[in-house]
């Protein structure tokens, strides 16, 4: 395979794996709370521990590729941390006294694991395709990680059915293993080095340099966007399992629902990747926002019914699963190339992933006083801002 594609498929293997990794523990809540003794507001804590740690570490490991240009050995260690994260989750089931200890060292290991692939995969495709072309490719990539989180809820909760969660667990983690191997091996061609020093079809074009305190600016307005409407996305992402198997006292429905959802995605992220090379990140960002806000408020005041709520949280996940190729198509558009793993890791990192922890911290909080529809109501709110703030942002860099 050419070097290109190379980049495209084991990028792409990696953001399947990991993505739906992230996934699963919102699925592992369901069984979790069955446990005599388990409570839902402790594990609620669980994903804003993974979500914080992921977040923060995600800077430094952008600062530390930009740096060293190992990407390759990145993506692998982070394919590693993920694996672990399921062996540790399945102690839970054994050793229930000590269950919640181990639910936090398996978020712990969790965090790390998920907060290496979304700066530097992003950032190998930008050497390998171009930063004014990127935001297709990511597109093209980010529908695998929409797979991901389709394939990962169903094949687990229908895994538990027949062979029991913790067998079915013990099988996600060998092949986290295996796409450890695979993505090393597969990816070991890649060192930014060579793009900078390659020939210039092979180089990655910076556009016009921006005014240091305008990129600043920049920067800080898109975080901070990202940051509120993640609050809202990742409330939405943890417990609509939870939510939708009270509806429906069924997680085989659940399980349904969930995995056509983000199948939506698939087709999603290459669309609006498209639309985001075509019209520019401001234009598709403005879309996806409008969006998610109008289809979660369909989604919770529509019937009970099966048909009619898999349809709605469907056209909803369309919209809302499309951050990669979106958020980190427009940074490419306009952050320098010799900056681009630290500017996605500030977007992803503390505005999506830290954004979001902080909005799971709070919802967990409004658990203890209101129930779960009034509290994704309050939680709505933080998006909606958020779209409001989109008038602010620049367009694309023209260069």
């Amino acid at each position: 395979m050419s070097e290109r594609l190379n980049s495209l498929v084991f990028t792409s293997l990696s953001h399947f794996s990991v993505d739906g990794n992230f996934l699963l523990f919102p699925v592992l809540i369901t069984y979790y709370i069955e446990i005599h003794g388990i409570s839902l507001i402790v594990v609620g804590l669980m994903p804003v521990l993974y979500n914080l740690i992921s977040g923060f570490l995600g800077v430094f490991v952008g600062r530390y590729a930009d740096m060293m240009d190992r990407d390759t050995f990145l993506l692998s260690f982070a394919l590693l941390m993920n694996g672990l994260s399921i062996f540790v989750f399945i102690i839970p089931f054994i050793f229930i006294s000590q269950a919640y200890l181990f639910m936090i060292i398996g978020s712990v290991i969790l965090g790390v694991g998920q907060s290496i692939y979304h700066p530097i995969g992003a950032t190998i495709l930008s050497y390998t395709f171009g930063q004014k072309n990127s935001a297709s490719y990511l597109g093209i990539n980010g529908s695998f990680g929409s797979l991901g989180r389709s394939l990962f809820p169903v094949i687990i909760v229908f895994l538990a059915a027949f062979i029991g969660i913790k067998f079915g667990l013990v099988l996600f983690a060998v092949y986290f293993l295996a796409a450890a191997l695979a993505v090393y091996l597969g990816l070991r061609f890649f060192r930014r080095e060579k793009y900078n020093r390659g020939s210039p079809a092979d180089k990655v074009k910076a556009g016009p340099v921006e005014p240091e305190n305008a990129m600043t600016s920049f920067i800080v307005l898109l975080v901070v966007i990202v940051f509120l409407r993640s609050m809202f996305i990742s409330v939405s992402t943890t417990y609509i399992p939870t939510y939708l198997d009270g509806i429906f006292k069924s997680k085989e429905l659940m399980g349904i629902i969930v995995s056509v959802a983000f199948l939506s995605a698939v087709i999603g992220q290459p669309f609006f990747g498209y639309l985001t090379s075509r019209f520019g990140g401001k234009f598709t960002i403005v879309v996806t926002s409008i969006g998610l806000v109008a289809f979660f408020i369909i989604f919770l005041f529509l019937s009970h019914s099966f048909i009619v709520i898999l349809i709605v949280f469907t056209i909803f996940a369309l919209f809302t699963y499309t951050g990669f190729p979106v958020l980190l198509g427009y940074v490419s558009q306009v952050v320098p190339k010799q900056n681009l793993s630290k500017a996605n890791s500030l977007v992803w990192g503390i505005g999506n992933t830290v954004g979001g922890s902080i909005g799971l911290l709070l919802f967990d909080g409004l658990l203890v006083f209101r129930n779960m529809f009034d509290s994704f109501i309050i939680m709505l709110l933080f998006a909606v801002v958020s779209t409001f703030l989109l008038v602010f942002l620049p367009k694309r860099n023209s260069g």
